[in-house]
């Protein structure tokens, strides 16, 4: 008798399974914002932002000004990275990563805040952005193996050229990522 035991899934692991990771690239542009983890990037920071501005508006985050300009920094990298350019979520990455180690250095100059929640946030969500950029570097390889420098489709699991309207393969049969589908 097989032990059908199965892991339980982390959301703030760093890691994504073979299925998962495959259904992330195959259904690409059909995923609901809920269901990517670009856009699951995009709303958490989203959802940050609409607090922090709040708190800022009542006087109880930081000053209005910096919160607004905060908002202009992170607006246009959050329209990118729900369109998915992997430069985007690099730049995300890199500006969440200042945001909170600058937070962390504020907390140990002025010895109030919680260096732990910080960095316990910071960890949290940053395995939300290195999941996007995963199944971006995924769709990238899947996208040029099967694409030639001319633009042709081939199957990625047989290499047999396709027609542009193809859905299978007509050797295989394996089907083309819905991504690739109609482009």
């Amino acid at each position: 008798m097989k032990n059908s035991k199965t892991k339980k899934k982390s959301n703030w692991s760093l890691n994504i399974d073979e299925d998962e990771l495959k259904k992330q690239v195959e259904n690409y542009k059909t995923l609901k914002i809920t269901e990517s983890y670009r856009g699951i990037s995009v709303l958490i920071i989203s959802v940050f932002l609409g607090i922090s501005l709040l708190l800022s508006i009542f006087g109880l985050y930081t000053d209005l000004v910096s919160m607004i300009f905060g908002v202009i920094i992170f607006l246009p990298i959050l329209f990118f990275v729900y369109k998915g350019h992997r430069w985007a979520i690099i730049l995300l990455m890199g500006v969440w990563t200042f945001e909170k180690f600058y937070q962390l250095y504020e907390i140990v100059q002025g010895n109030s805040g919680n260096v732990l929640i910080t960095l316990g946030w910071w960890i949290i969500i940053m395995s939300y952005f290195v999941k996007a950029l995963r199944v971006e570097n995924a769709r990238r390889k899947v996208l040029s193996s099967t694409h030639d420098t001319a633009d042709s489709l081939f199957c990625h699991k047989c290499g047999v050229k396709l027609d542009s309207n193809s859905k299978f393969c007509s050797k295989c049969g394996t089907g083309l990522p819905s991504s690739l589908v109609n482009k």
